[in-house]
């Protein structure tokens, strides 16, 4: 069953596993993971089964809070679901897996704080950047703070 995230239905790394398991009840010839980084967690996960080889490759983000909970496990899944994608496991939207898109935060109004043009999604890093493309084009004028003078004592 997928998962509808940003408007678009992703597969969760346990429905792919659950495909893996359904095509060699005994199990792939080969389903490692490995830890490649402590600082910041890489993992890589490897399959090897009739189909091939295939690889996925995950790192967990220090600065959110369930990752720097439990960086192994966050990036060992997501380094699964990456691998079970590339070997064809229930994609719909690609590679990325339902628990990989709800780490990406929705946008505010889908709409650029800078310049109100429409926010679209990253397709190789997942984050959402302006489709104006407005950060390639600074503007002519130095944008300065609002300054508010005031009498009154702020405490």
């Amino acid at each position: 069953m997928s998962v509808n995230i940003h408007g678009k239905d992703y597969i969760t790394v346990a429905e792919r596993l659950a495909e893996l398991h359904k095509e060699f009840p005994k199990g792939p010839l080969s389903l490692t993971a490995e830890v490649l980084f402590t600082d910041p967690v890489v993992i890589k996960a490897t399959l090897v089964c009739p189909r091939g080889t295939f690889t996925g490759i995950s790192a967990a983000n220090a600065s959110k809070t369930i990752e720097k909970e439990s960086p192994y496990e966050v990036a060992e899944t997501s380094a699964w679901g990456r691998c079970l994608a590339a070997a064809g496991y229930e994609t719909t939207n690609g590679i990325a897996s339902a628990e990989e898109m709800k780490k990406i935060p929705q946008v505010d109004n889908g709409k650029c704080p800078r310049c109100d043009a429409p926010m679209s999604i990253s397709k190789s890093t997942g984050k959402p950047y302006c489709s104006a493309l407005c950060w390639k084009n600074p503007p002519k004028e130095p944008i300065v703070p609002e300054v508010v003078v005031s009498d009154e004592m702020p405490f």
